[in-house]
């Protein structure tokens, strides 16, 4: 198998034949749910530590390291020495050395774990950190992406519509989509949008949302993140559906009836309407269900990749 990184931090760190690998192992564990790799003895022990709130994230990790026939550990840092002022790399150090062989680490500091790229005190997957990346939901929906479009997303465009500026997700598939020949538009509100000389040339920007639809083979709404604004972003509050959201009805007007996905969580009434949501077009269920094949070929790879810098301390391990 492709060598893979032991710190995935970002989309930047998986080259395009490693996220081939990833998807064709996460088809694999699809079509054959019933296969464990790990079941054997001993069992890798697999560990989340979220330091923000998860329901997707964290649980799908869980259900897919148990897939997978690994143990499960759940890493709680309120009741840990990290409240005593231990530092995170001694905390990881420790998780290593207790035998545990990979954390799922989710934190509200962007690039928190960038200081571990050199040597990482033990293997780590980027569960979301702050407004920088989440790489394994970029990858999820790129999956989903690939068999809702038949196998073949080039030429495809696929609008992003919400709070791009703070969504990590965002920031990911706009590094990942345009590798497998989409095109990106990110819309919404101006000051929800991003400096549009920051961004690779597969991807434009337009505050026309009607427009923006038109355009689009598939629509991926976020969240407005209300607790990473401040003052007059969260104007737009009030009547965000009428004038950046989505509705099925909408849709209809614009005889535009096309697949919609969302990371979740959604906040009916605002970014979608109830009806959409109970709509066919609607796939956030669908990138749930595909969360846990492709979270698994995520933990597979890491697993395997035999890295033994790892875990050193001062030039050596104990």
């Amino acid at each position: 198998m492709t060598s893979f990184p032991s710190l995935l931090e970002s989309i930047d760190d998986l080259s395009r034949p490693q996220i081939d690998v990833l998807l064709s192992r996460a088809k694999h564990f699809k079509d054959h749910p019933e296969i464990a790799p790990f079941s054997s003895t001993p069992k890798p022990i697999i560990a989340t530590s979220f330091l923000e709130n998860s329901t997707r994230t964290k649980h799908s990790f869980a259900v897919a390291i148990r897939r997978l026939g690994g143990l499960y550990l759940d890493f709680n840092a309120e009741t840990s020495s990290l409240k005593k002022g231990e530092s995170l790399e001694e905390t990881f150090l420790t998780l290593f050395y207790q035998g545990v062989n990979l954390c799922v680490f989710r934190t509200s500091v962007s690039h928190q774990l960038s200081e571990f790229r050199q040597s990482p005190p033990i293997k780590l997957v980027n569960g979301g950190d702050g407004i920088n990346e989440h790489p394994s939901q970029a990858l999820l929906d790129l999956y989903t992406l690939i068999h809702l479009a038949n196998g073949d997303l080039n030429g495809k465009t696929i609008s992003i519509i919400g709070d791009n500026i703070h969504s990590r997700v965002g920031h990911s598939l706009i590094k990942l989509l345009p590798k497998f020949g989409m095109k990106v538009i990110l819309s919404g509100p101006k000051d929800y949008l991003p400096d549009p000389k920051t961004l690779p040339a597969q991807v434009e920007i337009s505050t026309n949302r009607n427009e923006t639809v038109l355009k689009s083979d598939f629509i991926y709404l976020l969240r407005i993140q209300k607790e990473r604004h401040a003052g007059a972003a969260n104007a737009h509050y009030d009547n965000y559906l009428e004038n950046y959201g989505v509705s099925l009805e909408l849709l209809k007007s614009l005889n535009k009836l096309i697949p919609v996905l969302h990371p979740g969580p959604a906040n009916i009434g605002v970014e979608l309407d109830q009806a959409l949501i109970k709509s066919s077009l609607y796939k956030g269920y669908l990138q749930v269900e595909n969360s846990i094949p492709m979270r698994m070929a995520i933990i597979e790879a890491m697993l395997l990749n035999n890295d033994q810098n790892v875990g050193i301390i001062n030039g050596e391990k104990f």
